[in-house]
């Protein structure tokens, strides 16, 4: 057989096959070339005299085939027993050859599977490869860490905000008063996260009792409910107004308590 990087089609033919113990399994009658693609797919065995097979000849898959050492026979990786039930055919019947599941059952004889991506007539054209570049794959990386400083920024700004409020409740309200104001507002969150539908209707029936009232600022007075106690947070004119404002809320049928923290302007306010 040729030792050179490129082999004849004839180069191929009459060379012997062996297995890894020596033994002779016959030699290489014919190939079998995909039309579409051009590729070498069966190597066409004669067992001839060697195994007494007559005139029956045995497609190999040309995968299954391997070039000895030497480089002047073919290794099959079978022994001489199971080669005797290898699919075959008759030298003067040759089979459809590219029909999918007669090339299922030669390729699954072999150990090797069949691939009909192998056959089809784009097999051997240029495909476009799709490489990333490392700027690709940095930006990549960096993704994750954009979507977290992203979140300390957020949490930066809620903190900032959070401080300014505080101390615009100290410097108007002294430091008892915005504590309270805080306690009250977390309390109140607390509350709308787990408010009912009974919550909402007991607060929205505290609310329209509120507006019904000219004389309470409804409109700067927030109401929740849980249960049947309602808190009411927001600034009113008066002391008169905020007590009348607590008595309205009690009065609604199931009120059974009322906070009032409500804060009073000043007169200079």
């Amino acid at each position: 057989m040729q030792k050179t990087n490129v082999w004849l089609a004839t180069s191929l033919l009459n060379h012997r096959v062996r297995n890894a113990a020596g033994e002779d399994l016959g030699k290489i009658e014919d190939v079998v070339i995909d039309p579409d693609t051009g590729n070498i797919q069966y190597a066409v065995l004669s067992f001839g005299g060697v195994l007494g097979m007559g005139e029956k000849v045995f497609p190999i898959p040309r995968s299954a085939l391997r070039i000895a050492p030497e480089g002047d026979y073919f290794l099959l990786d079978m022994d001489k027993e199971t080669l005797k039930r290898a699919p075959g055919y008759d030298r003067n019947a040759l089979p459809n050859m590219a029909d999918p599941a007669w090339r299922r059952d030669v390729n699954g004889f072999y150990g090797h599977e069949y691939r009909p991506d192998y056959a089809r007539a784009d097999y051997g054209r240029e495909r476009p490869v799709v490489t990333e570049s490392r700027v690709a794959i940095d930006r990549e990386r960096e993704r994750p860490r954009r979507g977290l400083g992203l979140i300390g920024g957020i949490l930066l700004v809620c903190l900032a905000m959070g401080l300014a409020w505080m101390t615009y409740l100290v410097a108007t309200r002294g430091w008892d008063q915005a504590k309270e104001d805080v306690r009250s507002s977390l309390q109140s969150a607390a509350y709308a996260a787990k408010e009912t539908s009974r919550d909402a209707a007991v607060t929205a029936k505290v609310k329209t009792a509120l507006s019904l009232s000219k004389r309470i600022p409804a409109g700067k007075i927030d109401v929740d409910s849980e249960g049947d106690v309602v808190t009411m947070r927001g600034e009113v004119p008066s002391e008169q107004v905020r007590t009348l404002a607590e008595s309205i809320a009690s009065d609604v049928p199931g009120v059974s308590e009322v906070r009032n923290h409500l804060f009073v302007l000043s007169q200079s306010q």
